[in-house]
């Protein structure tokens, strides 16, 4: 097993526990963030320990951190992870940027997952960009956004493929903004509700 099949799926797996069944285990993930400095926002409110109703060993957990970030806990029956999260604006819409914290020495670069944030009072609604429409938008028109195409397994044409968004933050974010009420454009995930501490 090479390095580069490990560090992916450490990658994913830190990803897939809140979506691995809406997604296969592709997420959308991008070498430059989704925000910038001025974007970033804090929402008290926010912290604590969210759970989709009926449900209380899988759950998401935000902890507010230095720098008005957030350390994210996601966590099911088998396994726990953390992520580095970043609540951000744009245009009064609000999205959280998440990546992966168990960066090994190797492979430091931290890739970006976007999620599309809604919360009123007690109530948290999350929607990840959809990795399926994105790629087949990609195939019919590669130039809406940059990105790099990576072959499952190096130099095997047969091997299923993965993109990976390259992408300016600038870029990133017009693409947001055109597709924020595009139902296609992201996949809710279940509706979650603030578990008592």
């Amino acid at each position: 097993m090479n390095r580069l099949s490990t560090a992916k799926r450490t990658l994913l797996r830190g990803f897939a526990l809140a979506f691995v069944a809406l997604l296969a285990g592709c997420v959308v993930m991008s070498v430059y963030p989704y925000y910038t400095v001025k974007d970033l926002t804090f929402d008290a409110g926010l912290s604590g320990r969210w759970a989709k109703p009926g449900t209380t060993n899988e759950f998401w957990e935000f902890t507010p951190v230095a720098d008005k970030s957030y350390l994210v806990t996601t966590a099911d029956a088998h396994e726990t992870n953390r992520l580095d999260g970043y609540l951000f604006q744009l245009q009064g819409h609000p999205f959280l940027d998440l990546c992966t914290t168990n960066r090994d020495d190797i492979y430091r670069l931290p890739l970006h997952l976007v999620v599309k944030v809604g919360r009123d009072k007690d109530d948290l609604r999350l929607a990840v960009l959809d990795y399926g429409w994105l790629g087949k938008l990609l195939e019919a028109h590669p130039a809406t956004l940059r990105h790099i195409i990576v072959p499952e397994k190096p130099l095997d044409t047969k091997s299923s493929k993965m993109f990976y968004l390259t992408a300016d933050t600038r870029d990133l974010q017009k693409f947001l903004l055109k597709n924020l009420n595009n139902t296609n454009a992201f996949t809710p995930l279940d509706g979650m509700k603030r578990m008592a501490q």
